[in-house]
């Protein structure tokens, strides 16, 4: 944990001495469904809810980043509704991002990591619950992309839903491949296409597993190279200039 917060420091104060005219950017929009089984069921106390038996979710997410070549701040929305099947209702998910920082690499592929606070349930099955979550977001490649998030989350005013996953309240993960185009867009790096992935969860001591289809573009700045000095010397070395 203390490695991680000297990392989100150094990377916001490099950020922060970063010029009006060296800010660079971009961000994704996915919609995606998502279906998930139980593996297990725990045996829940009489009068207690019993954890939903599959979930299914339409998501819309919306994320972004904007600060130097390579760190930036990094912020999100994610905005899901759907149902808990056999004994459940109406399911929702959603989770707003106000803090986090990215790494960028190469032309467009990134590593976020955010903070947020949201609200989650479903009738039936989940208690409503004001939810915590901590997310790390990557996405490597343009055309043909790699799409990955894992997701720990603290939940409040949701007894049952404490503990249920083997760290933190609840636990998901999510591993995906796009296969699309990548193109420039009036000179901005740009990708689209859609994608199939896996996906696991953790709550209320039940382990899910489950699939994941849905569209996904991204868009960002062309990086900039870094600025060379004319007449500028290394000493030592007369042909570096």
């Amino acid at each position: 944990m203390r490695a991680l917060v000297i990392v989100l420091v150094l990377g916001l104060a490099r950020i922060a001495h970063a010029g009006w005219e060296d800010l660079e950017g971009g961000a994704q929009l996915h919609y995606e469904l998502s279906g998930e089984h139980g593996l297990d069921r725990k045996d829940t106390t009489p009068g207690m809810l019993e954890p939903p038996r599959e979930l299914a979710l339409w998501t819309a997410r919306l994320h972004g980043f904007v600060g130097g070549k390579t760190f930036a701040f990094h912020v999100g929305l994610d905005l899901g509704a759907g149902g808990s099947i056999r004994g459940g209702g109406f399911a929702y998910d959603v989770s707003l991002f106000p803090f986090g920082v990215a790494v960028r690499f190469f032309e467009t592929s990134f590593i976020t990591f955010g903070a947020g606070i949201g609200a989650s349930g479903a009738t039936g099955t989940l208690d409503d619950a004001a939810t915590m979550p901590l997310e790390l977001r990557f996405e490597l490649g343009r055309g043909i992309r790699v799409l990955g998030r894992a997701r720990a989350t603290f939940v409040a005013a949701a007894k049952a839903r404490d503990d249920g996953a083997r760290f933190a309240d609840e636990l998901e993960a999510m591993l995906a491949l796009r296969l699309g185009t990548g193109y420039d867009e009036y000179g901005f790096p740009t990708g689209n296409g859609y994608f199939i992935g896996a996906t696991y969860r953790e709550l209320m001591d039940t382990q899910f597993v489950g699939a994941v289809f849905g569209y996904s573009i991204d868009m960002g700045t062309r990086r900039k190279p870094r600025p060379v000095l004319d007449n500028m010397e290394v000493p030592g070395c007369p042909r570096c200039r």
